[in-house]
C-alpha cells in the first residue's frame, strides 16, 4: 500500500489529506503542512507545485512537525512515490564538470563523505545506471536533499540543485536507506 497523509497542524492535527499517487499540486487540499504520516512506500515531497523546490525524502513513519523531515518551513505543494529498484547492484557515476566531463567517480555504495573520495565537493553532472540515490548538500544527512533516479543529469540544475555542492550520497534500497557496514 502506497500512502502518505499530510496534516495542516503539528502532531497530526487539523485538516488532513491522503495521497496514494503522484500529485503535482496539493495547494487545493491544504494551506500548510506541519506533520506527515508515511503509511506505505517511500516518497519525495516538494515545497513547490510540479515537483519543484526543496525536496524532502520520506520513508515510512511519523513526522510530527516539519523539522522531523528537515523542512525549512511548513510549505509542501507536490509529492511523488520514489521508484525503488530492488536488487544487489546499484551504480552511478559522478562527474566534476557539466556534460559528463572531467574527473569521474563510479559509485556502487553509500559515500558518507564525497570530498574524501572525489577530488572536490562539486558534482556538476551524474549518470544513474541503477537504483534511486539521494544526494545531501551537507554531511550527517543535512541540508538540501536531491532524489536521483535512473537517467542522465548533464547539469546539477537537472536534479533541482542551485549549486554543485554534494557532501554525501546514499542509495535507497527497499524502502529504507541502505547502510553499507564498511562505508561508515
Amino acid at each position: 500500500l502506497l500512502q502518505i497523509v499530510f496534516y495542516e497542524d503539528k502532531k497530526f492535527k487539523g485538516r488532513s489529506h491522503e495521497c496514494k499517487t503522484d500529485t503535482s499540486d496539493l495547494h487545493s487540499f491544504f494551506s500548510r503542512c506541519n506533520s506527515i504520516r508515511v503509511e506505505g512506500g517511500c516518497w519525495v515531497v516538494y515545497e513547490r507545485p510540479n515537483f519543484m523546490g526543496y525536496q524532502y525524502i520520506l520513508t515510512p513513519g511519523e513526522y510530527p512537525d516539519y523539522q522531523h523531515w528537515m523542512g525549512f518551513n511548513d510549505c509542501i505543494r507536490s509529492c511523488r512515490v520514489i521508484k525503488i529498484v530492488r536488487g544487489k547492484y546499484y551504480k552511478l557515476k559522478l562527474f566534476e564538470k557539466p556534460n559528463f566531463e572531467g574527473t569521474v567517480m563510479e559509485v556502487t555504495e553509500n559515500v558518507p563523505s564525497t570530498p574524501d573520495r572525489f577530488p572536490n565537493k562539486a558534482v556538476h553532472s551524474c549518470h544513474v545506471f541503477h537504483g534511486a540515490w539521494v544526494f545531501f548538500e551537507h554531511p550527517n544527512y543535512s541540508g538540501r536533499q536531491y532524489l536521483l533516479e535512473k537517467g542522465e543529469y548533464s547539469h546539477y540544475t537537472e536534479w533541482g540543485a542551485m549549486h554543485p555542492t554534494i557532501l554525501k550520497c546514499t542509495v535507497m534500497a527497499g524502502c529504507i536507506t541502505f547502510t553499507c557496514n564498511h562505508c561508515n
